[in-house]
């Protein structure tokens, strides 16, 4: 079973937020409270200052069903960086290698990023996981370092 990643539809919508309930416990640490229904939209408006739309890309995990989700920023904070709001995976599927194959699939279709960032937050489980992907923290968040590509892509 392979691992896809596709862009985020609005019929995508009710799927969506039963995992984002199904998340609580990320919402909560992250924000403070549950997830609500106006969660998914306002994730279209959630933008770091002095970037434009097109950089945003909300992006749903596939491989026999809804798997996960990813909100990232691209050239943010500079070119060639990509700022990652979350990843989010079902609780009954995590510490199954699924967040890291969405961490190869974003690499496989952003080739050009060379440096991802992430804000860290109270949530003890995301905090390993960027940790075991080879996350440091940088003191406004976490970064990681992405080898060029080798076959000049």
């Amino acid at each position: 079973m392979r691992l896809t990643l596709r862009d985020f539809t609005p019929a995508d919508e009710p799927e969506v937020l039963r995992l984002f309930a199904d998340c609580d416990d990320w919402f909560q640490a992250a924000t403070g409270h549950p997830s609500g229904p106006g969660d998914v939209q306002s994730l279209f408006y959630a933008l770091p200052e002095g970037t434009a739309f097109e950089q945003k890309h909300l992006l749903l995990a596939q491989a026999e069903g809804l798997i996960g989700f990813v909100d990232l920023v691209l050239d943010h904070p500079a070119p060639g960086h990509a700022s990652i709001r979350f990843f989010l995976v079902p609780k009954d599927l995590r510490r199954w290698g699924i967040g890291r194959e969405m961490a190869r699939a974003l690499a496989e279709r952003f080739p050009g990023v060379t440096r991802a960032h992430v804000q860290l937050d109270d949530f003890e489980p995301g905090t390993e996981f960027l940790r075991a992907l080879g996350f440091t923290p940088n003191g406004q968040g976490a970064v990681l370092e992405l080898a060029p590509r080798s076959d000049g892509r």
